[in-house]
């Protein structure tokens, strides 16, 4: 089975506790104004993976690592390869799983009624990106948005601890890429610092 990612993106340092794996997937219909990663909206970019082949990579990961966060795009518009790799996860490895979605808990159990996500998810952001109600925890992006953790198979409400940590990777093809949920005016600021210097980048 393929999923359809955008990046992997190793190690981060936010968007769940410790040192994580980062997995941003490919394509979100939701359309949330005022989304950061709206170049992940569109079902054809990125590229396929196979779901084996990811799970093998992160097995070979040499460093002790404590965590898996899932992003996106919608990673739940890709229930059934979503599903497979937290199988995966959770049946040969004691990390942990963070996942985040634009779905409302509720909306999940009405689509996805096996609710599995319950027993291979430890923890869940959900909801819509409110712009009006942005946040700067860097682990919700709007006031609106919960985050739960799941013990045998009930969603508790979780505070969660703020974090301003970014995690930033630089791929082979100089694309500059950064893990956390933004303050506001934050992306601005460091084009204009970029800008200043010569560097001209845009954060999409």
């Amino acid at each position: 089975m393929k999923w359809r990612l955008n990046k992997i993106q190793y190690p981060i340092y936010n968007l769940g506790p410790g040192k994580r794996v980062g997995i941003w997937v490919q394509g979100c219909n939701l359309g949330c104004k005022g989304c950061v990663n709206q170049m992940l909206w569109t079902k054809s970019g990125g590229r396929e993976i196979e779901i084996v082949d990811v799970f093998n990579w992160l097995l070979s990961l040499d460093d002790k690592f404590d965590g898996v966060t899932i992003s996106g795009g919608e990673p739940f518009q890709q229930y059934e390869p979503l599903i497979t790799f937290l199988h995966l996860v959770k049946k040969k490895t004691d990390l942990d799983v963070y996942c985040f979605t634009g779905y409302y808990l509720n909306e999940l159990e009405v689509l996805f009624p096996d609710r599995l996500f319950y027993r291979y998810l430890d923890f869940l952001v959900d909801g819509r990106y409110v712009s009006a109600l942005h946040e700067d925890q860097n682990v919700k992006g709007s006031a609106n948005q919960t985050l739960y953790r799941f013990v045998d198979g009930v969603a508790i409400k979780e505070t969660g601890v703020p974090s301003r940590k970014w995690s930033v990777h630089v791929d082979r093809d100089n694309e500059i890429y950064m893990a956390g949920v933004p303050k506001r005016d934050d992306l601005k600021q460091i084009c204009a610092e970029l800008a200043s210097v010569g560097i001209n980048r845009d954060f999409r």
